[in-house]
């Protein structure tokens, strides 16, 4: 006599059959076999041996010969009072009274099985809603192929040999290694069991609050995404440790984060600022409504600056303390700064941000790419209050992100330089390399080309440890030399920008870059004086907002020294209207890199994105990119962060 589960069992395949019809889907179970076709004879085989799996991943069977006994769901379809369906019955009374033991035994492939042995046991226990179940596994390694899906299961295959778990999930490349890292735990050594089931248990605390809390927009991201965006701003622990309140809480407060990292393009580049005449097409109805400011100097709009150094020791922070202090006198009294200086750290970053928000600001600055994390978390919990952080593609919504197309200058720098080279060798000293400023050593390189086709761009990086760049350049006979963005306080005071060394050692200023930051931060708060920071397209979508102003905002410029030639600075003018106008662009046309050809003869410019992440050097550039364990501590802070090759890794979370 066949039971009543088995006519359930079945009413669920049939139901699943006729779904699958009805939307045009295979309605039976896949066979691996057919997947592969005959190529998969050929593919690579690795016995695990035995595992305990999530039943959620068992798909499918290894061949043909059952698939249609069973609908997509794995429930039976076969009719009562058949073969089949006895046996069925007699696998759900053994497990009913003794529990399946015997593993079935099965084939992975892309992180989903397929069965060979003991469709019918899997079928019972998905009709039990059991979640795991014992198997003897053999992984089919995929072909390696130009795919970010085969790019993140071989991450996965990597992951798998410390942490043999298939439950955590992730859609793209790189997450895994993020995993890891946000976890602060081996990739290399596995993982001890213990570790392995606090990992497991995280997971699916995690899981437990998230999915009832799971919104209409998220349906396309896995737990394990949200998992990572969540690592981002606490600690694994804290998953164990804290009420479940306080993690729906903060699920709540992370909904614009995982939003962001929805989208596969979740940065909004803003290259141009608001025009100033914006207004001119509205008509006299829209003026009859527009809101009142409500920003005056009774009630001004406090903006805090926090720095990483002091003013009084770093050139390059005393130049942002002059924006701030031009920012607060441009608006009359309508806008108060307040500056914090010194943070040298992740807890001093912490408390002055906690001081600025006391002090009722209305917009916090951090001022260095590696406050980014501390900052994002603060804007977090600091909901009311604008956060925004000196950086470039990094891509967090309750955070804009703003820096200059500096790339523009340098440009010129090169072309400046090439002038007055006489023996085709220049040095070029880079700090970090992150976002951006690879961009910045390839255009002064390609500028430099324009005017001397045979000039070499000799590179140094000041962030390396126990390293002398200026030895390194002396060394080479090298006398013309692009330096550091601003002088240092200890040494020359024309030792930046593009210099000369003379015979006797002294030092001769060329040129300059410069950062206009009172411009730039003028046409940025002026969005929030006119009422229109929220208008910006991004605010309502799932892009982080990054502004990215150059020279034709006027938030940079080159500034020539007086006894540079008048041939030379027409040149450099000529250039430069090229530059603001678009007519020349330096990364458009023909451009080779040390070891290939990024892009042939007459191509148009590299996109935005290409220019941002760009992580190779120009074939006239002698020198590499250093490795982070090359750097210093405090460049490894900034590369971690935002670094060309790193992933997005956060730092140090806290809990308070």
């Amino acid at each position: 006599m066949i039971s009543d589960d088995y006519i359930d069992a079945r009413k669920k395949g049939i139901r699943a059959v006729r779904q699958a019809q009805a939307e045009g889907r295979y309605p039976y179970l896949p066979a691996l076999d057919e997947t592969l076709g005959p190529e998969g004879a050929a593919l690579s085989q690795v016995n695990l041996h035995y595992h305990e799996i999530p039943l959620s991943m068992v798909v499918g069977t290894k061949t043909v010969g059952r698939q249609n006994c069973f609908a997509d769901n794995y429930m039976p379809i076969m009719e009562p009072g058949t073969e089949f369906s006895s046996k069925w019955d007699r696998v759900l009374r053994y497990q009913m009274e003794s529990g399946i033991n015997d593993p079935i035994k099965c084939y992975e492939y892309l992180k989903k099985f397929y069965v060979q042995e003991g469709n019918k046991r899997v079928s019972v226990l998905k009709y039990l809603n059991v979640p795991t179940i014992d198997a003897e596994v053999i992984r089919i390694l995929p072909e390696r192929r130009d795919d970010p899906q085969i790019d993140l299961y071989y991450e996965f295959v990597d992951f798998y040999k410390v942490c043999p778990l298939y439950v955590i999930d992730f859609s793209r490349p790189g997450s895994y290694r993020r995993f890891v890292q946000l976890l602060g735990l081996s990739t290399e050594e596995p993982w001890p069991s213990e570790t392995v089931r606090m990992v497991e248990a995280t997971y699916f605390r995690f899981e437990t609050v998230f999915l009832p809390k799971q919104k209409s927009f998220l349906k396309e991201m896995t737990t394990g995404d949200a998992l990572l965006v969540y690592l981002s701003f606490y600690t694994a622990g804290s998953l164990i440790d804290q009420p479940r309140s306080v993690i729906e809480s903060r699920i709540d407060r992370l909904n614009d984060e995982f939003k962001s990292q929805l989208s596969a393009d979740n940065i909004s580049l803003q290259k141009m600022p608001a025009e100033e005449d914006e207004k001119k097409n509205q008509n006299l109805f829209s003026l009859l409504f527009e809101k009142p400011q409500s920003y005056t100097e009774a009630r001004p709009l406090k903006v805090a600056f926090i720095y990483n150094m002091d003013p009084e020791t770093s050139a390059w922070i005393s130049d942002m303390d002059i924006g701030r202090i031009y920012l607060e006198n441009r608006f009359e009294g309508r806008v108060k700064t307040l500056a914090y200086s010194g943070n040298t750290n992740d807890e001093l970053l912490t408390d002055s941000i906690r001081k600025a928000a006391a002090e009722n600001a209305d917009v916090i600055i951090t001022t260095n790419p590696a406050m980014m994390p501390r900052t994002v978390r603060a804007a977090v919990h600091f909901d009311k209050i604008r956060f925004l952080n000196m950086s470039l593609n990094l891509s967090h919504r309750k955070v804009r992100s703003y820096y200059a197309r500096m790339y523009e200058a340098k440009f010129l720098m090169g072309a400046l330089a090439a002038l007055y080279c006489d023996d085709h060798k220049i040095g070029y000293l880079a700090d970090q390399p992150i976002f951006g400023n690879i961009a910045n050593i390839n255009a002064f390189a390609i500028g430099a080309a324009l005017i001397d086709p045979q000039v070499k761009i000799h590179l140094e990086w000041s962030s390396l440890r126990d390293h002398d760049w200026r030895q390194s350049f002396r060394d080479q006979g090298i006398r013309l030399i692009s330096g550091p963005e601003y002088s240092w306080f200890e040494h020359d005071p024309s030792e930046h920008g593009v210099y000369r060394v003379k015979e006797d050692g002294s030092i001769e200023n060329i040129a300059s870059s410069h950062f206009n930051w009172g411009r730039y931060y003028e046409l940025i708060i002026k969005t929030i004086l006119d009422g229109t920071y929220d208008d910006d397209p991004s605010a309502s979508g799932m892009e982080a907002t990054n502004y990215w102003y150059g020279y034709s905002a006027g938030v940079i410029e080159v500034n020539i020294s007086d006894h540079v030639s008048y041939y030379s600075r027409k040149t450099i003018g000529i250039l430069r209207k090229g530059i603001i106008s678009g007519d020349i662009q330096p990364f458009a046309g023909e451009i080779n890199s040390q070891d290939r050809q990024i892009q042939p003869k007459g191509s148009k410019t590299l996109d935005d994105e290409s220019i941002i992440l760009m992580d190779w050097l120009n074939d006239n550039v002698i020198g590499s990119i250093p490795a982070k364990e090359e750097m210093s501590e405090r460049a490894q802070a900034m590369v971690s962060v935002a670094g060309v090759r790193e992933d997005d890794i956060q730092a140090e979370k806290v809990e308070n």
